[in-house]
Formats: structure tokens, sequence, C-alpha cells
């Protein structure tokens, strides 16, 4: 299934300046998801089986994989193992997708990876249907892994995880982040459904659950069906503390006085759940090792702190259960006010939903909106916003001050427009869509590698 691509949409640089296997995956977007692995596995193996030439730690989950991922693979590499992430959606560069000991692949590499994709695609039986975007990218990066002789591969899944196009490898290591209800028209329209669908992925090994909701019981089934050990937080591992100041404590091994470059607490979580992934991985690991590595990883566009004076702050979250974890992080922050908002919202996303874990913490809302043609209108997210605040007037009492509500539909105005309104002594938030993100990208600083401490 074409779980992370991006629907089709116009590139950032003009046509004639991309390179031609970018052209190439652009127009595959068009094709969208198409459930099944018959066209993975048939291109794998004319391609040499190039999955099986590395351990893979497979990440699965509503929300914080792109984190997870981020975090297992640095803690791969610090302990003197070639570690490969792979990751979705892009920001800005489908390079940033495929990381090798923690720097984004060069294209001339992932280029040559996408170009013997895209000769075994034209010679897939026409009855297999046509390949997606997604499809090509996992297989070229698992190519490119192959190529650059990692020893072990982060793997996030796209969308779900039974028929995504990561779950053609085997895993010795799964870690499961959290579920919420998302693509329920694919999914299924409960957490147990979408619980199932993204299990599906555990084949034997070693399954790592964060936190799971009343979901304990399903994952012990999942687990003695695949012949799998069950790794459930609060049972069979604890991860406890702050952002400065946190410890996981696991399998008989504690790592203590951890700590992570960002504020946001969800971020201990992830983090803590990339520890034991590692740690059952590789058979334990170094304290120390374990500190470094995690204190230089930033992830960037998770409640990123981009600059100050305003205080601006930059987070992808893109759904209710998303929002409501940076929510929460921000009221642990104390920001200054005024607290203005700019938002982008995809039209296919629970809005309401979302708007609901916002408001409360808004001084004013900017209503923009991203490139992607799925994104809402900036004045249909405004209106929206102007519903929600009517619900939230008669349910919990008026506001001491009215929320102002502003509609720009061009991004960089948008986020001009938010700078001016916060003042030096402000705070400005971006968030609502990864895609937002990408059109801010140079603005904000979010995109490329993590830098290192």
């Amino acid at each position: 299934m074409s779980g992370g691509s991006r629907a089709a949409r116009t590139p950032k640089r003009p046509r004639s300046a991309r390179r031609s296997w970018e052209v190439y995956l652009d127009e595959l977007a068009a094709f969208g998801m198409r459930p099944g692995l018959e066209r993975v596995a048939a291109l794998l193996e004319a391609l040499g089986r190039p999955q099986e030439r590395f351990r893979v730690v497979h990440v699965v989950g509503t929300n914080g994989k792109s984190s997870t991922t981020r975090y297992t693979a640095a803690l791969i590499q610090a302990h003197g193992r070639r570690a490969g992430a792979y990751l979705s959606p892009h920001i800005t560069d489908y390079c940033e997708r495929v990381l090798v000991d923690g720097e984004p692949i060069s294209p001339e590499a992932f280029g040559a990876a996408v170009e013997r994709v895209r000769r075994e695609v034209a010679r897939l039986p026409v009855g297999l249907g046509d390949t997606t975007q997604f499809e090509v990218l996992t297989v070229a990066a698992l190519v490119a892994f192959a190529e650059s002789g990692v020893e072990a591969v982060a793997l996030e899944a796209g969308l779900g995880g039974r028929l995504d196009a990561t779950n053609i490898t085997v895993a010795p290591v799964v870690v499961l982040t959290n579920i919420a209800l998302e693509h329920t028209a694919v999914l299924g329209g409960t957490r147990a459904a979408i619980f199932a669908e993204k299990a599906a992925v555990i084949k034997g090994g070693d399954a790592v659950f964060g936190p799971l909701g009343g979901l304990e019981g399903e994952a012990e089934e999942v687990c003695a069906r695949a012949g799998a050990r069950a790794h459930l937080l609060g049972r069979d591992f604890t991860i406890e503390g702050e952002p400065g100041a946190f410890a996981v404590r696991a399998a008989g091994a504690q790592y203590t006085a951890l700590a992570v470059p960002s504020p946001a607490p969800y971020q201990v979580t992830n983090a803590g759940l990339a520890v034991v992934a590692a740690h059952l991985l590789l058979g334990g690991l170094d304290e120390a090792r374990v500190r470094a590595a995690l204190k230089r990883t930033v992830v960037r566009g998770r409640l990123q702190v981009v600059s100050r004076a305003p205080l601006v702050l930059a987070d992808g979250a893109h759904n209710p259960a998303g929002m409501e974890a940076l929510a929460a992080a921000l009221r642990g922050i104390e920001l200054p006010r005024p607290v203005v908002v700019a938002a982008a919202v995809m039209r296919d996303k629970d809005v309401a939903g979302m708007l609901a874990a916002l408001l409360p913490l808004a001084d004013v809302m900017v209503c923009t909106q991203a490139s992607e043609p799925r994104s809402l209108a900036a004045g249909e997210l405004a209106d929206a916003v102007r519903a929600a605040e009517r619900v939230r007037d008669t349910t919990t009492g008026v506001r001491q001050e009215p929320l102002r509500v502003l509609t720009e539909a061009d991004p960089g105005r948008a986020l001009a427009s938010a700078r001016e309104l916060a003042g030096p002594a402000g705070t400005v938030v971006v968030t609502g869509s990864l895609y937002l993100l990408e059109d801010l990208a140079a603005a904000l600083g979010v995109a490329g590698s993590a830098p290192r401490a």
C-alpha cells in the first residue's frame, strides 16, 4: 500500500530543474494507494532480495513513528553499527526519507537506486497493476541500504502495516508506538481494527508496545499467534521522567539521566521506545552512548524551536491525537503571550477534533493553506475555527478575550503576519500539517538532516 506517499502536486523546483528520477517519482504519486504486497515482492525478488542483507526494527503506529525511527537508528549507530533509517513523508526532498548514519543519502546514490527499481517496474506483469510512488520509494530505499552496507535499519511504516510496502521485511524487533483513530476508511473504524492492521507486521521476535489504552489484551493475542515476545509499557518496561531527565528500565537493564533536545514530553516516550528496541536488537546498550545519541538527535518539525523573539515553534501534528500531544506539551512550557497559531489542515482529517485540542491555547489564529491539493482552503479553516469557538462558548464558557481569527492563503505571508502579531515577546506556533512545514521549510529551517551537537 502506498501508505506514506503524497498526492500529485506541483514540485517546489521547476520541472526542468528536477532530476529524471525525481520527475518519475512525482508522476507516480497520481496512482495513490493500492493494497497488496505482490508488486513489492516481485521487485525485490528481481533485485536480489536486498532486504535480507540487514536487520530491521519495524516501527508502526499512529503517531511518533518518525521520531522513534530516528532515535532507534541513532542508538544503533552510536554502538558502532552502520545504521539506516527510512522515514515518511519527507519535508522538502526525497533523499530526506533515507538516512545512512544519520545523514540523508546523496541524490546520486538514491537516484541510481530509483532507476534500478524503475527498470524492474517496466518488466512487471501487467496483471499486477500500476506500481505506486511509496512502493518504488520503499524498494529503492531497501536497495540503497543494502548497497550502502548498513547493518541494521529502523524502518518506518507508511499507512497501516499489514498491506504497507514496508511489511515485505521480516523484522526481529517491531515497535508499535500507539493507536488512535485515523484513516478509518482504509484501516477500520475502531481502534481495535486499526491495531490489528498495524500489528500484522509482527512475525516473531520481539514486539515493543507503547501506550495502548486498553488494547493490551489484543497485543498479547497477536504476539501469541505470531510466536513473538510481547513487551508492554508499564509491565515489562518503564519510561519515566521529563525531556531533560528521564530513565528507561527494561529487561533487567536501566538507562538513566537521559535527555532529548526537545521540550516535548511525547518525545520522552518515543525515545524510550527506541531505547527498548535497540536494547533488544543489540542485546544490551552502553548507557553513556545512549545518553550521547539521544542528546544529539534533533527531530525536525516535532515541537522544534525555530527562533526566539518571538518564540517560534514548528510541529507537524496532523490528527487529533497528535494535536492533543502537542497541546499537552505546550501547556507544560508556559508560553509567552500572546500565542499566535499559524495553521493549515488537510480536508480529509478530523478538523473539529484537531481544533478542539488546539484552540484553547491560542490567542490568535492565522488560518492558511498548504500547496498540497488536499489542504482545506484558508477561508474554510477559518469558518471551522469560528464554528469550533461557538461550540466552546456553549460548553465551557466564553474565554476572557475573544479569539481573533485571520485568513491568509499564502503560507509565507501567514507566517510573517503571525510573527508581527506575536511581537518580540510572544509565541508563534506553526502546525496542522507536514505539508505546511514543507511550504515554509526555508523560513522555518525544518529541512535536512538532524544537526549534531
